[in-house]
């Protein structure tokens, strides 16, 4: 895959982008160049990037990709993370090896992103190196059924998102927690550390609770903190939980025995904005001053919604299914969550286990070619969160709206259905998101991630909601993970454009312009 080039640029202060302090190992001095590691892991896949910066420019060269499949243990969904471990040291010595090709000082940090609310047990320090217990098991199992009705019983569902300012999704870490036979028999000293958290613990032996992804768990309370009246709800030991730390705070130093075995060395963690939506939304390319800022993250899951200065924790947000994640620098993502490409990927699934060859390109241009406004599904449904025959569940759920056929009988009829239901869904999301903020609908919205590169979905998002597209940058996870690292080795100025400044400046967008007449404007959020 190509290398993405991502020239930094002068800072807000008139300086350009250059080395760390020295700090860290292999910063150097400011105009040196330097390296920084990403380890930026999705719902299905993940991958070890390198970034670059030198002369005023940060280059994002991938190291390694690797799948990340869901798997079969003891009775549930879980992640394999001993694979991803393994994959991950690979490509972390990788990613050194690269460094030395460019002649290069060795890494100068590394930095962990993952997707959220999904956590593992490590033991308490000792004989057995404070290892993980048990596995870490899926947001997709079924354990949760029934848990969060439970737990409401304990503390209301209104007074759970006055708390938190978090949507109570069945998959919430507190209803997975709630459900969880495992927590009452761990050992003292053990605690709960969420994926990117044990990747870090992994590295360093250091235990902490980066905020962003805290702050997706339903536990972690608006003023901050752990909230102990809902710990005390779902029954949840509060020194299991590890103390928090916030993006751009120094870990650890990876564990001597580990940097000799990847050729790293003792080099700096830096707490990134672990949850991956953090710091994609952090490297959104949205123009100075623009506020709010409209965003999808899209990928395996679709994540609408605003920047904001501050929570929406209002009961009309709480009965919208509206959530509060906490950003970088202090901001917030007012957002829903939509079951985005993962529709898509399932049924492709679906087709080749039955012995189909799907070639992902051909099937858009099949799409972008299929009769429109024929069929309608619900994307937020529950019944598409499970894996497993998803084109014959989406086939089933479709409305039909036009047409003589009663459902979609072609593989470019179900994905058309799937990706204009998006474009629907997203409209009517991001109309209530302007809302609830009490703000207008803005001129654009970026999507970022992978799904920026859906031509067809951008365009039909444009259609649906009349307002400009802005798409790109695809690797903005792991450009956020980057970034941060870079400013908090000094490489970037602290003003808050500094590292939108540098994508924006930097990446190739492309933008998609409404080709039908603007719908007419919503009378609440154009007022």
């Amino acid at each position: 895959m190509r290398a993405v080039s991502v020239a930094a640029g002068p800072s807000v202060d008139g300086s350009a982008a250059a080395g760390g302090s020295g700090e860290a190992g292999g910063s150097g001095a400011a105009g040196e160049p330097f390296a920084v590691a990403a380890i930026d892991l999705g719902a299905t896949s993940g991958r070890v990037m390198l970034g670059v910066v030198a002369e005023g420019r940060i280059e994002l060269v991938p190291a390694r990709r690797f799948e990340n499949r869901l798997v079969e243990r003891d009775g549930h969904l879980s992640w394999d993370l001993d694979a991803l471990w393994t994959e991950i040291r690979q490509g972390l010595a990788d990613t050194h090896d690269l460094t030395v090709v460019r002649g290069l000082a060795g890494l100068a940090s590394i930095g962990v992103d993952s997707w959220a609310v999904d956590y593992g047990f490590v033991g308490p320090e000792g004989t057995d190196g404070g290892e993980r217990i048990g596995e870490v098991i899926a947001y997709r199992d079924s354990r949760t059924d029934g848990v969060a009705d439970r737990v409401a019983e304990r503390v209301s569902r209104q007074r759970q998102f006055a708390l938190t300012g978090i949507a109570q999704q069945p998959f919430n870490t507190l209803y997975q927690l709630a459900a969880d036979d495992r927590a009452a028999d761990l050992p003292p000293g053990s605690t709960l550390l969420m994926v990117p958290d044990l990747i870090g613990h992994l590295l360093t032996g250091v235990r902490r609770s980066e905020s962003t992804n805290a702050s997706s768990t339903g536990m972690l309370g608006l003023d901050g903190g752990w909230n102990s009246e809902l710990l005390d709800a779902a029954g949840i030991d509060r020194e299991l939980l590890a103390p928090l730390i916030a993006p751009g705070e120094r870990l650890g130093t990876v564990r001597p025995e580990l940097g000799r075995e990847l050729g790293t060395g003792e080099v700096p963690v830096v707490a990134i904005g672990s949850h991956d939506t953090a710091s994609a939304v952090l490297a959104v390319p949205a123009a100075p001053g623009t506020s709010p800022v409209a965003f999808i993250s899209s990928g395996t899951w679709s994540l609408i919604g605003l920047e904001l200065p501050a929570a929406v924790a209002t009961e009309e947000a709480r009965l919208a299914g509206f959530t509060n994640e906490a950003g970088v620098d202090g901001t917030v993502r007012f957002l829903k969550n939509v079951s985005g490409m993962w529709l898509v990927s399932e049924s492709i699934r679906q087709w080749e286990e039955d012995g189909a060859q799907v070639d992902l390109e051909d099937l858009l241009a099949a799409a972008a070619q299929s009769p429109a406004d024929r069929f309608r599904i619900d994307p937020t449904d529950e019944q598409f969160l499970a894996p497993g025959r998803m084109a014959d569940r989406v086939s089933t759920a479709a409305r039909r709206i036009d047409g003589d056929d009663p459902f979609p009988r072609t593989q470019a009829a179900v994905v058309r259905c799937i990706l204009e239901s998006l474009a629907e869904t997203y409209r009517g999301e991001l109309h209530a998101a302007c809302r609830l903020a009490q703000v207008p609908l803005p001129e654009r919205l970026h999507v970022v991630g992978g799904g920026s590169r859906n031509a067809l979905l951008n365009q039909l998002t444009a259609d649906a909601l009349g307002v400009e597209v802005v798409a790109g940058p695809m690797e903005a996870t792991a450009l956020g993970n980057v970034a941060l690292q870079s400013r908090t080795l000094g490489a970037l100025s602290q003003e808050p454009d500094a590292i939108r400044q540098l994508v924006r400046a930097s990446i190739e967008l492309e933008r998609f312009r409404p080709s039908v007449p603007s719908p007419a404007p919503d009378p609440v959020t154009a007022r």
